[in-house]
């Protein structure tokens, strides 16, 4: 690196200063005032042959009363040498502040220099920094040390060695002082050496890399609707004396980070994120975040996770610092203001789309306003997503997002926290699968229109500003079992290109009182990102026929299906209760849902169409009987596990799936069901006549 500054070589030609320059300056006056010392000592040994076994077994403030300050400071200017040395030292001295000079000018000021400014070090400081930092340069000073401290043990720095070379200013070294303060050396108890942290170090050789502990926060993308809030708290930061600390509260997605991002761009800062769960058990902790916040000239933020936060680093932590939370963070000891996030709305997120994309056009374009409308995604989970979907188009070999890519890629960006909370099901189905009557395909067909066009209902026709709450489309599926009910949400799934979710209510539900919905908030806030279909089977041990409130456990029973349907309302896809027994609920909370889908029993045409539809193409069948299989009083759930088992008889057999393998299936199916079987529906292959049963 050239600077500047530059001198004279021996030929006339200007010869740059670099930095390995300064540091062999810093060197040579190290080396410079050891001589002297050496002399010092050396004289004192000649009078006292015993100082040196003195060394060993007094301590360092006692060797520190033994000696004359005075004496040694007469010496160096009388002794022909030390004075000489001295000298030496001025003219090497006024050298190397001219080459920092250069440096600075240049644009490239020293390292120890810019680490003296950042933390207002004195000079007494800059050479204990320089003292602990040349044996890492250079060897052969740990021999230098070990021998002015007469010691071959401590060939490295110690307090009373940086006293003796630089001035009686211990002072330096308490706690509260910047090297220690600030970790910016590491002192020994029991020897009182002192050494460079390995942050410290790598910062004064050129390196200046955050602890692994720190991340650094990426670009994002600020939200329109935040922009405004972002150049108020700019100004309010700026005003203060000292660095505030905020807090961020809103929910995920809010772009909490985004607006953090903003702001530190805004006032010149870095921002490095620390993560929650490695500040446990760490003493040193605060001091060497308040190192990194000046080192790296960084704003700090914090998310505080769901399961709360224990440590005091909130409290005492200096610089610049953003809290994000859900909920406002009780500060005890620090004033914290709390400024809320809002969710970016739909135009918002459109924007930040478009951003992240770049210029969008037809197919794309449409897709974007589909995905605003069915994930609700805040600035960081639109950068990630948009980066997958430019992945996904990179692999099929092509240099533009396509509408196929964004979707998918959506998909995934939204089902990581849903994964742990529910079941997910592979949709299986379509819409030639289904058999239900007429009335109920209508509706189902209409509850999938409602969903795949809300873009054109809420954006372009208005709607949106009209309704912004309770766009969320609750659906009752009633009806026993095997009637089709899990079959239509798959088909749902299938036809939206959505993730589909099976939430067991009776797993959810709680004796004790607030667990309900403690449950139920966990699902809904994993699911509000990806717009999932959220299907919830078993309602029943949720809902049940009300009565007249008796005891606190019924007064808390209407609390958790109050919940349950203000959540379905407020969310923004597609939820689905299911239930067998659509008499058992209450018509006061049948009136809050939106669509009521009844799946009735099938009757035999019905049964005849499930059985020619439940076979593969690739199944091979041999005469079946399509009114003798109608004539089984089940619905299509079973008439699928017949079917199955069947299949299986068949391929044991290694042959064709027949009435005899069907017929067997059945009579297993209907014990496993507690089911009788009667002649009327079995015929000919009746248990007690039938073919099957002489065997």
């Amino acid at each position: 690196m050239t600077t500047a500054w530059s001198r004279p070589t021996p030929a006339g030609i200007e010869e740059p200063v670099t930095h390995g320059q300064y540091l062999e300056g810093w060197l040579e006056i190290l080396r410079l005032r050891l001589r002297q010392r050496i002399l010092w000592l050396r004289r004192q040994w000649r009078r006292d042959p015993l100082a040196a076994h003195r060394a060993e077994v007094i301590s360092d403030e006692q060797i520190d009363a033994l000696e004359d300050r005075e004496a040694e400071a007469r010496f160096y200017a009388e002794d022909p040498e030390a004075a000489r040395i001295g000298r030496t030292l001025q003219v090497r001295e006024r050298d190397l502040a001219a080459r920092a000079r250069a440096l600075a000018d240049a644009g490239s000021p020293p390292a120890l220099e810019a680490l003296a400014k950042l933390f207002q070090l004195s000079d007494f400081d800059r050479c204990v920094l320089a003292l602990c930092l040349a044996p890492e340069l250079d060897a052969s000073f740990e021999r230098l040390y070990a021998y002015v401290q007469d010691d071959l043990s401590r060939g490295f720095p110690t307090v009373h060695l940086a006293l003796s070379l630089f001035g009686d200013e211990r002072d330096r070294f308490l706690p509260g002082a910047p090297l220690r303060r600030f970790l910016l050396i590491e002192m020994e108890t029991a020897t009182r050496g002192l050494r460079l942290p390995e942050r410290v170090l790598g910062y004064l050789l050129g390196r200046n890399q955050s602890e692994e502990r720190l991340l650094p926060v990426p670009a994002l993308p600020l939200a329109p609707c935040h922009r405004e809030l972002v150049q108020r708290l700019a100004g309010w930061v700026r005003d203060r004396q000292g660095w505030p600390a905020l807090n961020l509260t809103g929910p995920a997605g809010s772009g909490k980070r985004s607006v953090a991002y903003a702001l530190c761009q805004a006032l010149g800062m870095r921002l490095h994120e620390i993560d929650a769960r490695s500040t446990a058990g760490d003493p040193d902790l605060i001091r060497r975040l308040e190192r990194e916040a000046v080192l790296l000239q960084t704003g700090f933020y914090l998310e505080i996770p769901e399961n709360g936060f224990q440590s005091d680093l909130i409290e005492r932590l200096g610089g610049f610092l953003i809290v994000g939370s859900r909920d406002p963070w009780p500060a005890v000891s620090r004033s914290l203001l709390a400024v809320p996030v809002p969710k970016p709305d739909a135009a918002s997120q459109q924007a930040l789309w478009h951003q992240a994309l770049g210029p969008v056009e037809g197919d794309l374009a449409g897709t974007v306003e589909g995905v605003v409308q069915q994930f609700d995604f805040g600035p960081r989970a639109v950068v990630r997503a948009a980066s997958a979907a430019r992945a996904r188009a990179q692999l099929r070999g092509e240099g533009t997002v396509a509408a196929d890519d964004l979707w998918a890629a959506c998909r995934e960006q939204s089902g990581v926290e849903m994964e742990a909370l529910a079941q997910r099901l592979e949709p299986a189905y379509g819409w030639d699968d289904i058999v239900v009557p007429p009335e109920v395909l209508r509706q189902l067909r209409e509850i999938a229109a409602q969903v795949a066009h809300r873009p054109r209902v809420y954006e372009a026709w208005g709607f949106g500003a009209r309704l912004p709450r309770g766009r969320g489309i609750s659906v009752l599926f009633s009806g026993p079992s095997g009637t089709g009910k899990t079959m239509a949400a798959e088909v749902f799934a299938r036809e939206l290109r959505l993730d589909l979710y099976r939430i067991d209510l009776a797993g959810v539900v709680s004796k004790y009182i607030g667990e309900t919905e403690r449950n139920l908030k966990k699902v809904f806030e994993a699911a509000d990102q990806s717009g999932a279909i959220l299907f919830f089977d078993e309602a029943d041990a949720l809902f049940g026929k009300r009565t007249d409130i008796k005891d606190s456990h019924d007064r808390y029973a209407n609390i958790e299906v109050n919940y349950l349907l203000q959540r379905m309302e407020d969310y923004r896809g597609l939820a689905i209760l299911a239930t067998n027994r659509r008499t058992a609920l209450d018509r006061a909370f049948l009136r809050r849902l939106r669509f009521l889908v009844e799946f009735p029993f099938p009757d035999a045409a019905f049964r005849r169409r499930i059985w020619q539809k439940v076979f593969p193409p690739a199944t091979p069948v041999e005469a079946l009987d399509w009114d003798a299989l109608s004539r089984l009083e089940i619905p299509g759930g079973n008439i699928r596990n017949i079917a199955l088992n069947a299949a299986f008889l068949a391929a044991q057999e290694d042959r064709s799936v027949t009435m005899d393998h069907l017929m067997r299936a059945a009579r297993s199916e209907y014990a496993k069901c507690d089911k009788s079987a009667t002649q009327a529906e079995f015929g000919a292959w009746y248990p007690r006549g039938g073919p099957e049963a002489r065997r």
